[in-house]
């Protein structure tokens, strides 16, 4: 749509501007969250280098797998796995990535109540965060949606945008921005001064994520089609997730109720 903007004869790229914001306000949510909630955000700072890299990398190698192969066998193959140029990189790693990072990160909290309220911090300063990151994809040409003829379709604004290629999309980045936004509102406004509806609003999340993004143009893997309803991995690894957090979030408070 505008996929950069030029700065001192450098072209900036939207989608990593967008990832650059997002990382900030993730931080700066937490910080503030952590703050409120007398947490040590010291404790996720340090680890942030090592989750980090874990999910670059998960979310870069399932990708290769798909275009590429297992395993890299040359030195150009290692390059196309490690460097970030193009944003090649496949949702489904980002989830696995993420999914273990914040195992890993749970998993060093020792009382079950502090675990609720790092999960209640990460969830809004993650929630929170993709409100920019969406509406920057929007902005990019890494991610292009499907094609309509519907009021709801937008237009290319720059003369490079890929969209030129298409008369109008629909502008999924902002459906995924704005419930991102409604969805840590609505476990804000649940959750009052109580801790542990977190893991609810990662399931919220997803489930409205993996549906939108069956409006998106890219390569399928492991398709299954129900009548003119096309699924393929992204939806499967966003509903595995989503159902895993429903359940730890359904766990919790059944726990809870019986302490009651």
């Amino acid at each position: 749509m505008y996929p950069y903007i030029i700065l001192w004869w450098s072209k900036i790229y939207m989608t990593g501007i967008g990832i650059v914001i997002s990382f900030l306000v993730f931080l700066g949510i937490a910080r503030y969250l952590t703050k409120k909630y007398h947490q040590n955000f010291w404790k996720l700072f340090y680890w942030l280098p090592f989750l980090i890299v874990l999910t670059y990398f998960l979310w870069s190698y399932v990708n290769f797998i798909f275009d590429v192969g297992i395993l890299p066998t040359n030195w150009s193959e290692i390059g196309i796995l490690v460097s970030p140029y193009g944003y090649k990189f496949h949702f489904a790693g980002l989830l696995l990535g993420i999914c273990i990072s914040i195992y890993i990160f749970l998993k060093k909290i020792v009382r079950v109540e502090n675990k609720k309220v790092w999960s209640d911090i990460l969830f809004f300063s993650f929630g929170l965060s993709l409100v920019p990151l969406w509406l920057f994809l929007l902005l990019g040409d890494n991610f292009i949606w499907n094609t309509t003829t519907t009021w709801l379709g937008i237009k290319a604004l720059h003369s490079d945008s890929q969209l030129n290629k298409f008369n109008l999309v629909y502008p999924i980045g902002l459906f995924l921005s704005l419930w991102s936004l409604f969805v840590t509102l609505y476990i804000k406004i649940l959750k009052k001064k109580r801790f542990g509806y977190g893991m609810l609003g990662f399931s919220l999340l997803l489930i409205f994520v993996s549906f939108v993004l069956m409006m998106q143009q890219y390569p399928r893997h492991i398709v299954f089609s129900l009548g003119n309803l096309m699924f393929d991995i992204k939806q499967y690894a966003a509903w595995i997730v989503a159902l895993i957090t429903y359940f730890l979030y359904v766990k919790r408070h059944k726990v809870d109720e019986g302490q009651q």
